[in-house]
């Protein structure tokens, strides 16, 4: 999960909703110019724009995506796609804004919870005849295409999708004669034998901030909880497993300052014996850390067994004048064949169901965990930065701030509460 870029998601909502009024005022005046002027649909020549959040060229992510839309420039002669990046913490208010200026591109690569909002607002049209005409919708998985569904319609096409999963370091359990936890009691029973103050059991994300949450939302959800409504059995049993994690030693307190990337150096310095974290890190660790003995594992199970889904989707502006050609490269982009030499650059999983992972034992336990992938729906979809940020607050509270449980919970769930009625 991303970042809000440093940016409280108050601070970010409040932002936002003034922009996705605008929006919506734009698109009830004139969200069908494209469509009446035919633009750039000749099916030949076209220029097409398409904005992403996964980094700039020079970077791994970046470098992988634009290596993708090289492919697909080489093989349709006459198509520049003309790639803009924009930071995370950026993303989604920028297209917010452009949308208001009626300036935006021709394809968005977003995050999966936003579609419900850019589509609200305008922002992004609807696909429900293209994709029905197209009929690969049942190859998807069903968590991961729900999050295209906005009132019966689809607004957009899973592109890559993520999860959670347990690196563990071989070395460390055997030495330790222990085997990968699969019930949280042994999660923690397992940090605790593992921390020996050298090293701590257990590394997580916990910073302020939706991705600060990931990890206490995977454990929320095992309890049988509900990120909606944390101030419950299943979030007392959460939060207060954390906690006692943190203050017990069994995980460091600088998680609450911790991103995931921290993390992810944290485990291959051998400063923690396991790690909650994404696929994203499987060939980083493998071409960083060549001497490092790690495996992947399956999140423990509670009453549930869970993980957190991680998703883009690719979705076509309601301004475009090039929705037949922006349609023709988001089909081409979810070609199994495709996909399959796409994914290991991009070190993400295929959203859909068909496409060929290889051999590889590690990333088939991330798409086993994949089917237990969960993500937000409805007005929690909408509101997810916000809630997600206020988990983090209890965790923050509880863990590093003095708060008891029992109140961490209550005051979260209040501001859960307010930014929930707040969803239009």
């Amino acid at each position: 999960m991303g970042t809000t870029g440093g940016r409280s998601a108050a601070t970010w909502t409040a932002r936002a909703v003034g922009v996705l009024a605008a929006a919506g005022l734009l698109a009830a005046c004139g969200s069908g110019d494209a469509d009446e002027t035919g633009g750039g649909d000749d099916g030949g020549a076209a220029t097409l724009s398409l904005w992403h959040y996964y980094g700039t060229p020079d970077t791994p992510t970046g470098a992988a995506l634009q290596g993708l839309l090289d492919r697909y420039e080489e093989e349709h002669d006459g198509v520049t796609i003309e790639a803009r990046h924009i930071p995370f913490g950026d993303f989604t208010r920028t297209l917010l804004q452009s949308a208001a200026g009626g300036d935006l591109p021709d394809i968005a690569l977003i995050n999966g919870f936003t579609t419900q909002a850019l589509a609200d607002a305008g922002v992004i049209q609807d696909l429900s005849d293209r994709v029905d005409e197209w009929g690969e919708a049942d190859r998807y998985f069903e968590t991961g295409w729900e999050t295209t569904q906005v009132d019966g319609a689809t607004y957009a096409v899973p592109h890559v999708a993520d999860a959670y999963a347990v690196y563990y370091n071989e070395t460390m359990l055997a030495e330790a004669g222990l085997e990968p936890p699969t019930t949280w009691a042994e999660m923690q029973d397992h940090a605790t034998q593992l921390s020996d103050g050298s090293r701590y059991g257990l590394a997580f994300s916990g910073i302020e901030g939706d991705e600060g949450a990931t990890a206490l939302v995977i454990r929320l959800l095992a309890a049988g909880g509900d990120p909606a409504d944390i101030d419950t059995e299943a979030g007392a049993t959460a939060l207060g497993q954390f906690t006692d994690l943190i203050n017990g030693g069994a995980v460091s307190s600088g998680v609450l300052t911790w991103n995931e990337e921290d993390v992810k150096n944290q485990f291959a310095n051998g400063q923690a014996a396991m790690m909650i974290n994404s696929a994203t890190y499987l060939s980083i660790l493998a071409e960083e850390n060549p001497e490092l003995q790690w495996n992947v594992a399956l999140l423990p199970s509670d009453v549930e067994a869970a993980t957190f889904l991680s998703q883009e989707n690719l979705a076509i502006s309601t301004s475009t004048e090039n929705a037949d050609a922006a349609w023709d490269v988001i089909a081409w982009m979810q070609q199994p064949d495709v996909l399959a030499e796409y994914l290991p650059e991009r070190n993400k999983l295929a959203a859909r169901d068909d496409v060929d992972t290889g051999d590889d034992p590690v990333r088939a336990i991330f798409a086993e965990q994949l089917q237990q992938a969960w993500a937000p729906e409805g007005d929690l979809a909408a509101a997810s930065s916000e809630v997600l940020t206020r988990i983090q607050g209890a965790l923050q509270a509880a863990a590093g701030g003095g708060a008891s449980v029992e109140d961490a919970l209550a005051d979260a769930q209040g501001q859960i509460d307010e930014a929930l009625a707040n969803v239009e």
